[in-house]
């Protein structure tokens, strides 16, 4: 007799729509189906929300956008806030608003207020790093009601903001292109209601967590249109916040999901059954919905059916019996596996890593919703864990295959991380190159051509398009150049089969020097990075060191401040300033791997790692193919889900410009590591 575990699981998450009991607690939401959860106020503090509960119109009308209060916060009012009222300019001519500042916008979330933590938290950040105009927007009449009528007021909420806006650079001047607005969950959904008010005009809108329940397919939800530029950072995805792609850029870090790593501010209010490394947000030809699933154990017979909805909506494919009665029952060759494929209808056209990453991902989540999925064959009955490593031994047995040479130049689609032979990698213009991660290192090349060669090339405002060379341990190479000790200090180090005229190097330094009174220096380490790839990766360390001995000698020497300091490299590059800092005796207080390199940096212990600098973070898009794909820095971001191909040509982040060429992004914000 069969027995559907998809009856059980089913029951389960129906069982949603009891009343959880333990404060903080949302292991039991699902998405779109839960009734209840738990939704923590402005100070952290669960509160148990009830989705189903009406909304009072009587008090959404009573208490809606007009009774927005508008706090002015600058450099000489940083603590204590000046009311600006619409319509009446002397709140704004007797205040220290300047129209020649920028504006930054503020808006908090549901069961909070003006004084909630974020707004401080976020106004103090901004005033640290520039000399601009803060408002924080206080709409608690509206937000500190029941939760779902909050959502039905923030349309409103965000009109009014939108139309306060327009009057004040109407009538008390401003610049639309240094407008940014940010919002912390609904505050996310007003911002973006008053840029659409606003007629899409101000330059930025930042989504912090955008709220989720009740905003799935929300037509008044943030949206890329809201602003001239859109972006979200997602920490809360499936959850309290929304998890999809819905503006120009969004950044999961460190997944996406709940509980973020190392973040006191951040109530934990239980964490998605789903992996927090499972980044790929935008649903797949392959993503299962629980609902749908049936696994099946049959007396005396193996198989299991899976019914697995395309995300389109197209097509239903089972069954899968005969993909698992081959891997399972079956000596394991290339050839059952292939022969399992073909022989199963409509699986023929998906590459089998693919498919099993799927089929791994359904029975993870049949797993945590708590069910032993046991699976009868000619041995004893296997959990979910056995079988999950004999569908994966099956995979990679087949694809072990894919040693044969690609012919497409930059068609990296047969790459199986750790186990593929030949990838293509970019130089530093973009042009693809076959690399052989099985050759031999070339050790007279690694010690005839190490970090010894380095050349360091300075870049200042005063000298923006033609470098000054700088020489170890040559004092009057630095005493001749415009180098300047009470300046901050950039270094940026480039990647394989590159040198400092690469363009990575000139776009980040034109970056720094366009917002910043800075020095920069470019690494240029080609005697290395220009050999075969293996060879440049064994040379890494020795040219991260020599660059960690420069920098010590240069500070002693010529002066500066290592909490200055910030180190940027890309692709090889990252892991080149992660050696630097190490050897530094990690005093850099900031640096940034741009897409660290990822073939032979699995377990490398040269790879960056969140040791090197007192802050470090990495930015991943190319991951899991060129790139790293772990968390391996105090921040980990994934922009549109770290992986290749990223959308459009360019990706603002912070406050400035990533520019992606070729397979990876080159460029990063110049300006404070996170959220601005």
């Amino acid at each position: 007799m069969k027995l559907l575990v998809v009856l059980a699981a089913v029951t389960a998450l129906s069982a949603g729509s009891a009343i959880p009991v333990v404060p903080g607690d949302n292991s039991h939401y699902v998405e779109g189906e839960s009734r209840y959860i738990w939704m923590p106020d402005g100070e952290g503090i669960p509160h148990l929300v009830d989705l189903h509960e009406p909304a009072r119109e009587d008090f959404i009308q009573a208490r809606n956008g007009a009774n927005n209060a508008y706090w002015l916060f600058t450099r000489q009012n940083r603590n204590n806030h000046q009311v600006l009222i619409n319509g009446n300019i002397n709140s704004v001519r007797n205040s220290n608003y300047n129209a020649n500042r920028p504006l930054k916008v503020i808006v908090h979330g549901w069961n909070s207020n003006g004084n909630s933590a974020i707004n401080p938290q976020v106004t103090s950040a901004f005033l640290d790093t520039q000399d601009c105009n803060v408002i924080v927007v206080d709409w608690r009449g509206v937000a500190n009601g029941a939760y779902t009528s909050a959502v039905r007021g923030v349309p409103g909420v965000g009109q009014f903001l939108g139309n306060f806006l327009v009057w004040l650079i109407n009538n008390a001047g401003g610049n639309w292109n240094n407008v940014h607005l940010v919002g912390f969950s609904l505050g996310a959904h007003i911002v973006g209601n008053a840029g659409r008010t606003a007629g899409r005009r101000p330059s930025r809108i930042t989504g912090l967590d955008p709220a989720g329940p009740q905003w799935g397919g929300n037509s008044n939800a943030l949206n890329r249109n809201d602003g001239q530029y859109v972006e979200t950072i997602h920490t809360d995805g499936g959850l309290l916040g929304i998890f999809d792609r819905i503006a120009d850029s969004d950044f999961y870090p460190n997944g996406g999901r709940n509980p973020q790593p190392d973040s006191p501010n951040t109530a934990d209010l239980g964490a998605s059954p789903i992996d927090p490394m499972d980044t790929e947000h935008t649903p797949s030809i392959l993503e299962f919905d629980l609902s749908r699933m049936k696994c099946v154990k049959a007396s005396g017979k193996d198989e299991v059916y899976v019914e697995i909805l395309q995300v389109e909506g197209l097509k239903v494919v089972k069954p899968l019996d005969n993909l698992f009665n081959k891997v399972l029952s079956e000596t394991i060759t290339p050839d059952t596996w292939k022969n399992a494929i073909v022989s199963t209808p409509l699986l023929k056209n998906y590459r089998p890593i693919n498919l099993l990453s799927q089929i791994y991902k359904l029975f993870a989540r049949v797993e945590q919703a708590g069910f032993q999925t046991d699976y009868s064959t000619t041995d004893p009955l296997l959990t979910v864990k056995e079988l999950m490593e004999r569908c994966m031994l099956a995979a990679v047995t087949a694809i072990s295959a894919g040693s044969a040479i690609p012919v497409i130049p930059g068609d990296n689609s047969h790459y199986v991380e750790g186990e593929s032979r030949y990838i293509w990698m970019p130089d530093g213009e973009g042009i693809p190159h076959l690399v052989d991660l099985h050759e031999p290192a070339q050790e007279d090349i690694i010690q005839g051509r190490n970090g010894a060669n380095n050349a360091y090339w300075l870049f200042t405002r005063q000298n923006r398009n033609n470098h000054q060379v700088l020489i170890n341990g040559n004092i009057n190479s630095v005493r001749n150049s415009n180098y300047n000790a009470n300046r901050p200090l950039k270094v940026i180090v480039h990647g394989w089969n590159s040198n400092g005229n690469s363009a990575i190097n000139p776009q980040v330094t034109s970056a720094f020097l366009d917002t910043q009174d800075c020095n920069v220096i470019v690494v240029d380490w080609r005697g290395v990075a220009n050999g075969a790839y293996t060879s440049a990766v064994r040379g890494v360390p020795g040219v991260g060191q020599f660059l960690g001995n420069f920098l010590v000698w240069l500070i002693n020497n010529a002066g500066g401040n290592w909490n200055n300091v910030h180190l940027v490299g890309f692709s090889l590059g990252a892991h080149i300033v992660g050696n630097a800092g190490r050897t530094a005796g990690r005093r850099p207080s900031r640096i940034t791997g741009l897409d660290p390199a990822g073939p032979q940096w699995g377990g490398n212990s040269n790879a960056l790692n969140r040791n090197d600098g007192q802050y470090v973070e990495t930015i991943h898009t190319d991951g899991g193919l060129l790139g790293i794909f772990d968390r391996i820095a105090d921040s980990d971001f994934y922009p549109n889900g770290g992986r290749n191909p990223q959308p459009g040509a360019t990706l603002r982040m912070g406050n400035g410009i990533v520019n992606k060429r070729g397979s990876g992004i080159f460029a990063l914000t110049t300006g404070r590591s996170f959220p601005f």
